[in-house]
């Protein structure tokens, strides 16, 4: 563990994951970490600190769906695969993510009125553009994270909750939420850490090595000793993020293609976060931190740290391209691992 501090906080070793390239020379490095381990918490491989503390970002949202499903509600409510996808998605605001989140809405007898995630313009820019000409600005419905919040809300109704306070980090949904992160991820009570996400529910902290093992239970969908409403539920998270991938994230996005050309179950997140797991024998999981953020850096780490268990990417995501002004190619982000 590295002894530089940030405040209170112990900054984890890292290495180079990824490097921009403008012409002959190497222009930026980003330094990353990133660990690999199987359902029963073996680590397999890693790079940097797998014990270092990192916020899971969307990456948790796989997890935070969960309730949707082992609750009853999902079922109460006759929810697809494809509403139940949405609700682990950071989605570009594309139509039929906007459709999903609406329906999960109209079954719980709520509306767009009632989330409470903020928003922003779609992702997707021909989406944001037609926005734009209606003469409308965004809701919290075009926000990426409207389906999660949507599914949180689905949860509070069924349980008889107040789904005004879905948000609240004392509240019973929140608390159920975090009871379960710390079960699939294998963190004793107490060990996750809390603070806020951009879309204002409580986001999670855990050790790098504890995220990949969700992910890692998530395809395998459960793990020993793990209540049967537990795994039933990891179960059908997991395939209906196989099944509709592009509910995940949508045109163009990493989680996606991903999902869309291999066995993998995919999620990235906000501050350069990804996570993803096999979904075939034998199941691992995958969790990787680019330490300065960077988005640029994400693809290529991530594509190297998959091809060291060797995970064929589809084409596009092993490099990422540098343009000038004119839409040139002038160089590349690459991965280092």
């Amino acid at each position: 563990m590295s002894e530089a501090r940030s405040g209170s906080s112990v900054i984890p070793d890292d290495a180079p994951v990824a490097a921009l390239r403008r012409g002959e020379l190497v222009e930026s490095v980003h330094r990353g970490r990133y660990a690999v381990v199987d359902p029963g918490g073996a680590v397999i491989d890693s790079l940097g600190d797998p014990a270092g503390y990192v916020h899971m970002r969307s990456s948790a949202k796989p997890f935070q769906a969960l309730p949707l499903v082992f609750s009853g509600a999902a079922d109460a409510f006759g929810f697809t695969d494809e509403e139940i996808a949405v609700a682990c998605a950071s989605h570009n605001g594309e139509p039929r993510h906007l459709a999903a989140v609406r329906s999960i809405l109209r079954r719980v007898g709520l509306s767009e009125r009632d989330l409470q995630n903020g928003f922003h313009p779609p992702m997707h820019a021909p989406s944001a553009a037609r926005l734009l000409k209606t003469g409308e600005g965004p809701r919290a419905i075009h926000g990426n994270c409207s389906g999660k919040h949507a599914a949180m809300l689905a949860v509070c109704i069924h349980a008889g909750w107040d789904p005004a306070g879905y948000r609240d980090p004392g509240g019973p949904l929140q608390g159920l939420i975090l009871r379960t992160v710390e079960t699939v991820c294998g963190v004793e009570p107490g060990g996750v850490k809390l603070a806020g996400d951009g879309c204002g529910v409580p986001v999670f902290a855990l050790p790098l090595k504890g995220m990949a093992l969700g992910f890692a239970r998530l395809a395998a969908g459960g793990f020993e000793g793990f209540p049967d409403d537990l795994s039933e539920a990891l179960l059908r998270v997991r395939d209906a993020m196989r099944t509709h991938p592009y509910m995940i994230a949508g045109t163009g996005r990493l989680d996606t293609k991903l999902m869309e050309g291999t066995a993998l179950i995919a999620k990235s997140g906000a501050e350069a976060v990804f996570a993803a797991a096999n979904t075939e024998e034998p199941h691992w999981g995958v969790a990787l931190k680019v330490s300065d953020g960077a988005g640029r850096a994400l693809a290529p780490a991530a594509v190297g740290a998959l091809a060291r268990q060797g995970v064929r990417v589809p084409r596009g995501f092993s490099t990422s391209p540098v343009t000038d002004l004119r839409g040139e190619t002038v160089g590349e982000t690459v991965p280092l691992l």
